[in-house]
């Protein structure tokens, strides 16, 4: 069944085992999909997942049916070959019919946009660094799934804006930690900021993951991470080794963090994986949108990531490393990317040949 399952052009099995809703108050599949759903219309959310074990592609998934057409590997064959691998969701995506009753083992929480750091690709909607930056104001919407659901689950996410200065992830958090059966734990972090307390209540927590942001090394990071100081992450990030969590370092490569991506290869020995992000939206920071000569000199120095450790054990790394090595060779819109970096610079009072050593605009 799980290999029928994971060879099916159109399955999914977060829609059957997960709650998500973004920091905009919208339901979602998954934090993959863009598409509004409604978790309360039972026959809506029964028919689609019927599609899907039918093998009938939704337009729901088309992020990641998009991605597979590049030749890389999907959310969707990633999750569904990890979650096939847990016995009890097995059976119960075996034994499911359009009258089984929801079974939620995967919350996917974002409730906030509060954030310090305003990175280059991001908004307000994700970060209320952005939202004063822009001068615009963004609701809170709080999720309708209770606090005693959340700890029953399997599996925790959080995302935002930036959860460990969210008060109402933090209460999770503590929460999770003094509880003797815990769920796993995986947090979206900038780490950045973290509190004597937070750092006690997360050595306490048993499976947890941190998923570090981190798109560049160095100088070129503090741009497409604005105003993130380096050195204050890396003591963080020595921290977060020292608690024996897993560490995961989750890449955006896009235009401009693309110039210091390589160099991160000199510290991949605090990452327990390394995941790749290639960014769709904006458009304008698109990769393909860089100048010609400054691909040229990309596809060299991007080699470097072949000499990874995880280029050679880990096949999605190893897919995305190639799949940008495509999306350099295609002709874009180098037009739109100087504009949009131009101001970027205008509103901050930066200069981004500063901090990436190539000009731009």
């Amino acid at each position: 069944m799980s290999a029928q399952l994971l060879k099916n052009p159109a399955f999914c099995v977060l829609p059957f085992i997960t709650r998500f809703q973004d920091t905009s108050g919208h339901q979602h599949l998954c934090c993959y999909s863009s598409e509004n759903i409604d978790y309360s219309d039972s026959a809506a959310m029964q028919s689609l997942k019927s599609k899907l074990l039918a093998g009938e592609k939704i337009s729901h998934c088309n992020a990641c049916y998009s991605v597979e057409q590049q030749g890389a590997i999907s959310p969707r064959l990633r999750e569904t070959a990890r979650w096939l691998r847990d016995n009890e969701v097995k059976s119960y995506i075996q034994a499911w019919h359009d009258q089984s009753p929801d079974q939620i083992w995967f919350y996917d929480l974002r409730y906030d946009n509060k954030c310090n750091l305003a990175c280059i690709g991001c908004g307000p909607r994700h970060s209320s660094l952005w939202a004063k930056e822009l001068e615009v104001t963004v609701a809170k919407h709080t999720p309708p799934w209770s606090l005693s659901d959340i700890l029953k689950s399997k599996k925790i996410y959080m995302a935002g804006g930036e959860p460990l200065i969210i008060e109402s992830f933090i209460d999770v958090l503590k929460a999770v930690s003094e509880l003797e059966t815990q769920p796993e734990v995986v947090i979206n972090t900038n780490l950045t900021s973290v509190t004597d307390e937070l750092e006690q209540t997360l050595a306490k927590i048993k499976k947890l993951t941190l998923t570090v942001s981190v798109d560049a090394y160095g100088a070129v990071n503090e741009y497409h991470r604005w105003p993130l100081k380096w050195n204050k992450f890396i003591r963080n990030l020595e921290w977060a080794k020292s608690i024996n969590c897993t560490i995961m370092f989750n890449t955006v490569v896009d235009a401009v963090s693309i110039m210091g991506i390589p160099e991160l290869v000199s510290i991949e020995h605090y990452a327990d994986h390394w995941d790749l992000d290639i960014l769709v939206n904006p458009p304008e920071l698109q990769v393909e949108n860089l100048p010609t000569s400054v691909k040229k000199l990309m596809e060299s120095k991007w080699d470097t990531l072949k000499n990874s450790k995880f280029y050679t054990k880990d096949v999605i790394f190893k897919s995305r490393v190639d799949t940008v090595l495509t999306l350099l060779a295609k002709t874009g819109q180098p037009d739109i990317l100087a504009k949009y970096i131009n101001d970027i610079d205008q509103r901050r009072n930066l200069k981004h040949k500063d901090f990436l050593g190539i000009e731009l605009t």
